[in-house]
């Protein structure tokens, strides 16, 4: 039996992969047999080399996803090093800022509001080009379960932008599906993707609720695979709930 979500022979931009559910994608992606093309404020070389690693291909460049200059060079770094680009995973963004909105200040609601949504757009837009000339492609873009749900003491920048990345899966797809080209979204809720600072107490706390307990980066990594993969050849406009069994209200 053929396993249904390989990639093999397919180029992948992953942004925000240096670290975190990013570095997570990267990973089972190139595992499936992508090849791996990095965006990202950070240097992505430890991603890199562990990509290398483990036999598969990959690059990297620092970048603003909110540049749209920036996304242009990026997509013609993918052309350039492997001839084609066939999926895009919108991971870059600015995590969960602290701020209520009496006292967010302007420049930090703008510059989540900038990498969160209108990065998402941008990097589409410049990777669209050549999907729709190549009559296939895939892109997935990273929302989350604070679209439909805020808290104390986070931004709301950060909850109006996941749910603006929704709305910019739903309408992208309604446009580009019969080009061959489709667009989903993965909306996860806690992802332990990296150390946050909290103690053991506090981890044990922001799990309550979460029946099969918090998520990992290759959680999220595997649902990409698979949207990715040609088992979801008939998957477009849609929202993967990844919440460990969590029912938030």
């Amino acid at each position: 039996m053929t396993d249904s979500t390989r990639l093999d022979g397919q180029v992948a931009i992953v942004t925000g992969a240096a670290q975190g559910i990013g570095r997570g994608i990267a990973l089972v992606l190139a595992e499936a047999g992508a090849k791996i093309v990095i965006g990202d404020l950070q240097d992505a070389g430890g991603t890199v080399d562990s990509v290398r690693a483990a036999g598969g291909e990959a690059v990297s460049t620092v970048m603003d996803t909110s540049r749209p200059e920036d996304d242009k060079a990026l997509v013609q770094l993918a052309l350039s090093e492997y001839g084609r680009l066939d999926i895009l995973v919108n991971n870059a963004a600015i995590d969960e800022p602290k701020g209520n909105v009496w006292d967010l200040p302007d420049e930090e609601w703008r510059r989540t509001i900038d990498v969160n949504l209108s990065g998402v757009f941008y990097c589409s837009k410049a990777a669209l080009k050549p999907m729709l000339e190549a009559g296939r492609g895939c892109i997935i873009n990273m929302s989350s379960q604070s679209a439909k749900s805020g808290r104390a003491g986070v931004s709301p920048a950060y909850n109006a932008t996941k749910a603006g990345v929704r709305g910019l899966t739903i309408a992208f797809s309604a446009q580009v599906a019969q080009y061959g080209v489709r667009v989903n979204a993965i909306m996860p809720a806690l992802i332990l993707s990296r150390d946050f600072g909290w103690s053991p107490e506090e981890v044990m706390d922001r799990q309550l609720g979460y029946p099969m307990g918090a998520g990992t980066p290759r959680d999220i990594g595997e649902a990409v695979r698979y949207l990715a993969s040609p088992a979801a050849r008939w998957v477009t406009g849609t929202a993967l709930q990844i919440t460990g069994g969590q029912q938030r209200g």
